[in-house]
């Protein structure tokens, strides 16, 4: 009989997964389907992008490089200088991986001890489940730091204890799933806070280029000692099936990642590669992404706004966070929705506590005239659910 590790038992059901199997249900009932679960935009990757992959295709392929070609590493330090205003050097501050996912998993590995006492993982909740898992594989202490009000994360106001047990922090800015934007001083604090405990700081900005007003800033403004951030072409370039992105900062942990990275293998590919250096050096077809996310949520604000519901994410990502009024169970709500075939995610998807509780989330994919169709879907449901609130209500279920 097999012996497992038992972490994997462990944990629940990767939230997505859970879904995936109801939205399969509606599917086969022939309901039309507006997906507003997954955050994996609907639209194609730019021309431009694709030549690049298609060119790079070769007949002799060969095991590509954990650090990635100069090409690449050149138009990532070219991308940060001119969008950050950091000057960072391609052999030392940058290391291509294979979509953030993976980093979030893997970087837990490099940095936990197992064995010794100071192996707490902090971390926003709610949040990116993987931060909580990564944390959990590597022998990791996880501890989730509910967020709530405006959804920014203050490590500064956290126990002197904990942040003597801690030897990793995530911050993600813009904040998936509330679009939260931590300000240049709030990360400077956070910085200045992880240097003071000896905290390998990493931070998740895979939204920064996703923004409806003023630009995110990035962790790497505040030095690079003890710093990461991590960026990916998923939602900025909509690549999200390339696997594609980078980890910056700190030359000595990224001196200590390359070396750990050799050991999985998990290497982007050189005709990946190929199409993420012109990709992080066209900053236009990004900007038409941001306009078209923008467009989107404008249609979804105006029906939310309506109804009378709170909403978060406006301010950056492709998210909008929403707020249920009080009693209403959020597994309800996404499921009533879902029988009329719009697709939502409760917020206890992205919550180790309760800061989930009583929100749903709506990933911008569907095309702007499928938003305007789920609206009025929505506006339905909602009517129903104000009018007779049992529906929905936890106690009834």
């Amino acid at each position: 009989m097999p012996r497992f590790n038992p972490i994997l038992d462990q944990l629940a059901t990767y939230p997505q997964q859970a879904l995936n199997q109801q939205k399969a249900k509606v599917r086969a009932a022939g309901i039309p389907m507006y997906d507003f679960g997954v955050g994996d935009p609907n639209e194609s990757v730019p021309d431009f992008i694709l030549t690049a992959l298609k060119n790079a295709v070769v007949p002799k392929s060969s095991y590509p490089s954990v650090m990635g070609p100069q090409s690449l590493r050149d138009a990532v330090v070219d991308y940060v200088g001119r969008r950050f205003g950091v000057e960072l050097n391609a052999d030392q501050h940058i290391l291509p991986v294979s979509g953030t996912k993976e980093a979030v998993f893997h970087l837990p590995q490099l940095i936990i001890d197992p064995n010794a006492d100071d192996r707490t993982v902090i971390f926003p909740d709610p949040g990116y489940p993987v931060c909580y898992r990564g944390a959990l594989f590597a022998g990791g202490n996880p501890v989730a730091i509910p967020l709530e009000g405006d959804y920014i994360f203050r490590p500064w106001e956290l126990d002197d204890a904990l942040l003597k047990d801690c030897r990793l922090m995530w911050i993600n800015s813009p904040h998936n799933p509330s679009g939260a934007v931590m300000s240049l001083d709030d990360l400077q604090r956070t910085a200045d806070v992880c240097r003071k405990y000896d905290i390998v700081l990493v931070s998740d900005e895979c939204y920064a280029d996703l923004y409806t007003s003023d630009p995110p800033h990035s962790i790497l403004e505040c030095g690079l000692e003890n710093v990461l951030a991590l960026h990916s072409l998923s939602k900025r370039s909509g690549m999200t099936g390339y696997r594609s992105g980078f980890v910056a900062g700190d030359p000595n942990l990224i001196a200590r990642f390359k070396s750990y990275r050799a050991n999985p293998g998990l290497v982007p590919q050189d005709f990946v590669n190929a199409a993420a250096t012109v990709a992080w050096a066209d900053d236009d077809h990004t900007a038409e992404r941001r306009a078209i996310f923008s467009a989107k949520k404008t249609i979804l604000q105006r029906c939310f706004e309506q109804l009378g519901l709170q909403l978060l994410g406006q301010e950056a990502s492709i998210y909008l966070w929403i707020q249920l009024p009080d009693g209403w169970d959020a597994d309800a709500v996404a499921s009533g929705l879902l029988e009329h075939g719009v697709v939502v995610s409760p917020g206890r998807f992205f919550a180790r506590t309760e800061a989930g509780k009583g929100y749903i989330r709506l990933a911008m994919v569907p095309d702007i005239e499928a938003c305007k169709r789920a609206t009025m879907i929505c506006t339905d449901c909602f009517s129903t659910w104000f009018a007779n609130p049992n529906l929905v209500l936890k106690a009834t279920r």
